[in-house]
Order: C-alpha cells, then sequence, then structure tokens
C-alpha cells in the first residue's frame, strides 16, 4: 500500500511539474531582420498593441550603439521597446506573465510601471527603475490575465540633447498553463483509479 501511495504521488508530482514548465521565453530574435519596425499582430499569439500608439516594437542592438537599445539586448541581436514611448499594451488569450528584462533606452533611473488586467480589470501593478548601463531581470508573477501595460516616465538623460521615456525589453517570459490545464483530467484519472486500488486492498485485508 505504501509503495502504491508513493507511485501515486511521486506521478502527481510531475504532472504539476509539467503543468508549470511549459514557459515561453519571447527572445525577439525569430522576428524579420531589420534595423527596427513593430511587432505583428499575433507574434507568439499575442497582440503587440491594442492600437498604432500603443504598439510595442523591436530594434537590432547595432542600430543605437553606446545606448540602452543596445545595452538592452540580452540574447541574440533583438529585443523590443515602447514604440513612440507611450504606454504600450499586450493581449492576448489568459496567459501567467513571468517575468522579463528591462533597460532604459535614454534615461537612467526610468519608472517603468507594469500592471496586469483580466478583461480591462486591474488584478496586479508594480513599478520598477531601470538605467541605461544594463538589463535588469524582474520576477512580476502576474496570474490568469489577457492584458499588460507598460508605462514608462522620467528619469536623466544620459547623452545631452538625446533622451525619451524608451525602455527596452527582452525575453519576455510567460506560461500559458493556466489557459489549457491539460494535466488535470489525467490527475483526476489517477485519484480515481488509487482510490479504486486502497478499496479493494483494504477489503481483502
Amino acid at each position: 500500500m505504501l509503495k502504491t501511495k508513493s507511485l501515486v504521488l511521486s506521478m502527481l508530482f510531475s504532472l504539476g511539474l509539467s503543468a508549470t514548465a511549459n514557459a515561453t521565453i519571447i527572445t525577439f530574435d525569430d522576428l524579420p531582420a531589420t534595423e527596427s519596425d513593430a511587432i505583428a499582430a499575433g507574434y507568439h499569439g499575442l497582440n503587440w498593441g491594442d492600437e498604432f500608439w500603443t504598439s510595442v516594437a523591436y530594434i537590432h542592438k547595432d542600430t543605437l550603439p553606446g545606448t540602452g537599445f543596445e545595452t538592452g539586448v540580452v540574447s541574440g541581436n533583438y529585443a523590443a521597446f515602447n514604440n513612440f514611448a507611450t504606454t504600450s499594451t499586450i493581449t492576448g488569450d489568459i496567459f501567467n506573465f513571468n517575468g522579463t528584462y528591462l533597460t532604459a533606452a535614454w534615461n537612467n533611473g526610468l519608472n517603468v510601471e507594469v500592471s496586469g488586467f483580466l478583461n480591462n480589470v486591474l488584478l496586479f501593478t508594480q513599478t520598477v527603475i531601470v538605467n541605461t548601463t544594463s538589463a535588469q531581470w524582474f520576477d512580476f508573477n502576474y496570474n490568469g490575465i489577457n492584458k499588460l501595460s507598460f508605462r514608462s516616465w522620467g528619469g536623466s538623460p544620459t547623452i545631452p540633447g538625446e533622451g525619451g521615456e524608451h525602455f527596452v525589453m527582452d525575453n519576455f517570459t510567460i506560461n500559458e498553463s493556466a489557459k489549457v490545464p491539460e494535466s488535470s483530467p489525467l490527475a483526476l484519472l489517477l485519484i480515481g483509479l488509487t482510490a479504486i486500488a486502497f478499496g479493494r486492498r483494504t477489503k481483502t485485508h
């Protein structure tokens, strides 16, 4: 009986891991090669901006050397940024937003407010401060949302005569386990079979 319990617990634990291990890391390096362009709707199943002025774009690290557009690239050659330095939105089906690397493009001490919504109801919000010198990873763990907004402001320009409230984002990580809990039916089946097995053992002892 103890062996049966251990086996079932082990199987259920494995199922739990499989449900949470399907994180998708979006590096923006599989987009068409260019210096800079807006990210098209549907990329990795998401809409990158509700409208033109809230769009998210991507940029090659060599386009503006010596700025956060270069230092903000963590992997490969590309990273995303808030087009037009306005509040940018990312929408889709229900997902979990695990976290991302953020960097200021021009202004040290840039504030970036990251908010998560479900059907336009605010569930999460957090403001972080970033600089141009290096990319910083931030855990957000916004679970069960279908909209993100990124609003940036403030900071001090690092290059005289140049500036802007753009931020750079790379290795944007989401988890779609909230959308499709594939392991749940199998887990319930295992629990049912275990109950039957325990019942039979009880009757025979």
